[in-house]
């Protein structure tokens, strides 16, 4: 990537050995640090860079532009050591929790969200913690596997846990039942939608017992509020125009090829739009969790929406074809799908705004190196006579 000046530092704030001087010098007193990992990159190109880092079994955040952590100069930014940040009340999952639950944070993206691991004394995993901004319960949704939310308040959610492994660690397996409940996600009317009254106000703790509680209990339908679903919007036009500008402006020989991809999108904006259903809007392996007895669970539905079935069909296609992966058991698994068109369509979209430009914002070298194929497969695929998978 090309330098950006307004994060004049951002190559040494993405480098683990870099960091790791920076926190042994003003966290840790000049003591060094054995391991230091990249966790979360956000980059907003010629605006800012968040990246949290885990060090030696602690988390940090590190920021640009900003001055109410702790200063370091020497890359342009402010640390901000686990559990300060900015946005977020990460302290907010001890008042949710019976005492005896002892909560592990397994997944921070700063200022955005986190996510804790809480076991009771004997070591079980009795639920999931998620803090963000927010937070809401998903709808209670018929003949579709999720963590059921056990309780939450304004900005979290404490969420039943589930046993197996998610589908970007399965090795390929899965494929088809993500497939049939995506389906069945699909088939759903928004309309019916409904958010179950069973969450606990905040000061109420939840004890392991009752974390562990039955899948089932959820409250019936009739006892929910209706959810007014917002409109999937990631790939619409201003957001597309958006991924190629920032994918140019960082890596300019890649800039044509985005062009290119934009170009053909827009010529054909009219085959991504089709009859809005109730789609998960974030759909990839890590929301898939392959359950034992072979279903499919789709995880953190947060960002749960309206808008044609093709668009988180599309999702996958994209990270399907980028990983060299086979996607017919997937379409098989989904049967009657969305119209060639279509599928195409936010498939192409997807490989712009969802993994090229993502390539940049989060940081991805493997796929940094690898754009301009990345964007001339979308533009292949808005060929004539092109193939949706």
């Amino acid at each position: 990537m090309i330098a950006d000046p307004a994060v004049p530092r951002r190559d040494a704030l993405l480098r683990p050995e870099t960091m790791a001087g920076v926190i042994s010098q003003r966290l840790l007193d000049g003591v060094p640090v054995q391991h230091c990992e990249r966790t979360y990159v956000k980059y907003r190109v010629g605006e800012s860079l968040r990246v949290v880092y885990r060090y030696d079994n602690t988390y940090v955040a590190v920021r640009t532009g900003k001055r109410d952590g702790i200063a370091a100069p020497e890359v342009g930014a402010a640390l901000y050591p686990f559990p300060h940040d900015r946005k977020l009340d990460l302290a907010a999952v001890g008042r949710l929790l019976d005492p005896t639950t002892t909560p592990r944070l397994i997944a921070w993206a700063a200022e955005q969200s986190a996510t804790f691991e809480c076991r009771d004394p004997s070591g079980r995993v009795v639920a999931y913690a998620r803090v963000q901004r927010h937070a809401a319960p998903w709808p209670a949704l018929d003949d579709i596997r999720t963590p059921r939310v056990l309780a939450a308040s304004d900005d979290m959610l404490l969420l039943e846990p589930l046993e197996g492994v998610r589908l970007d660690r399965a090795r390929g397996e899965g494929l088809a039942a993500l497939g049939a409940a995506l389906a069945r996600l699909h088939a759903i009317t928004p309309a019916a939608a409904v958010v179950p009254r069973h969450a606990v106000a905040p000061s109420d703790a939840v004890a392991p017992s009752d974390a562990a509680a039955p899948r089932h209990a959820a409250a019936p339908r009739h006892a929910g509020a209706h959810l007014a679903l917002p409109r999937f919007a990631r790939v619409d036009p201003t957001r597309l125009f958006t991924a190629a500008e920032a994918i140019g402006r960082v890596r300019p020989d890649a800039a044509r090829a985005a062009q290119r991809l934009l170009a053909s999108l827009f010529e054909r904006v009219g085959d991504g739009v089709r009859e809005p259903v109730l789609i998960h809007g974030d759909a990839n392996l890590r929301n898939a969790l392959l359950l034992p007895d072979g279903d499919v669970a789709l995880l953190d539905l947060e960002d749960l929406s309206v808008g044609p079935a093709a668009a988180d069909l599309g999702q996958l296609l994209a990270a399907l074809l980028i990983n060299r992966t086979p996607a017919n058991a997937l379409l098989r698994g989904y049967g009657d799908l969305p119209d060639g068109a279509a599928l195409r369509w936010h498939t192409a979209a997807a490989l712009l705004a969802r993994q090229a430009l993502p390539a940049v914002s989060r940081f991805r070298p493997e796929l940094l190196a690898r754009l301009p194929e990345l964007l001339d497969a979308g533009t292949a695929l808005l060929a004539p006579k092109a193939v949706a998978a």
